[in-house]
């Protein structure tokens, strides 16, 4: 029938992606010897704080605790505080990609962040907690003023000083850390959720789910993620041993500042 066609062929598309994926990850290539595989990647893949979030999000509603609204309404707030440093860091990846395809890419990435990440982080902090996204102080009072300010500080410097090199690398490495989460939790209950088909959903964890699919795990996502991660593969690989240095210290301190952001999300 159209419809087993139909779903046979979307399985096949999330296949190709899957194994697109471990190419560009796969053991001998730059990104995971620089980036991926380090001791302070897998801190912050594997930390307890992201497998507790999702074990919370998809409790039954009533079964969601003070703490864990805390935490993830700090660790949200937190993350919209910089999103316009990460704006701007991608747009001056564009402007420094070495090709049109590259540029291409990260030009519909720019675009769907600005309409669909950014948007719903204003929408949410609007909905859920009555606070006016353009009221810096009002944000900042409630996430992490520490961590979003050093996370903003270090995305403006590699924006403005950074090459080709480390600035594709800091959207391999934060877009890439969100995939591989994305890809662990994701499921049916996590698409009905953020569809709108389960009834009487918390707000937190509708928020969640969007936060999940489409926005970190869906096929659109999977695909620029993947060209992210090979374009840092294929600029380390031209890059000379200064650009190749810096950018080693530019994915540690990201890497760093990354840990300390999933901290947020403790309930403590």
């Amino acid at each position: 029938s159209l419809g087993h066609r139909r779903a046979r062929a979307m399985a096949d598309v999330e296949t190709d992606l899957r194994a697109r994926w471990r190419a560009a990850t796969s053991a001998e290539t730059p990104y995971a010897r620089v980036v991926f595989d380090t001791a302070l990647a897998r801190a912050v893949r594997d930390h307890d704080n992201w497998r507790a979030l999702s074990e919370a999000a998809v409790r039954d509603d009533g079964d969601i605790d003070e703490s864990f609204r805390v935490a993830f309404k700090r660790y949200f707030v937190t993350d919209y505080v910089f999103v316009e440093d990460f704006i701007d860091l991608l747009a001056r990846a564009l402007a420094s990609a070495p090709t049109f395809a590259i540029k291409a890419r990260l030009g519909a990435f720019l675009n769907q962040l600005l309409e669909g990440e950014a948007t719903l982080f204003r929408e949410s902090l609007r909905a859920l907690w009555n606070i006016d996204a353009d009221d810096a102080a009002s944000v900042r009072a409630i996430g992490d003023d520490d961590v979003a300010t050093a996370m903003s500080t270090f995305l403006r410097r590699v924006a403005e000083d950074g090459d080709w090199l480390s600035r594709v690398a800091v959207v391999a490495v934060a877009e890439g850390l969100y995939l591989s989460w994305g890809l662990r939790v994701v499921d049916d209950d996590v698409r009905k959720v953020a569809s709108g088909l389960v009834d009487r959903a918390s707000a937190e964890r509708v928020l969640y789910a969007k936060w999940v699919w489409p926005l970190h795990s869906s096929e659109e996502f999977q695909r620029a993620v993947c060209a992210f991660v090979e374009a840092f593969n294929d600029a380390w690989r031209d890059a000379d041993d200064d650009s190749k240095t810096r950018c080693e210290a530019v994915v540690r301190e990201m890497l760093d500042l990354e840990r300390a952001f999933t901290e947020l999300l403790s309930s403590s």
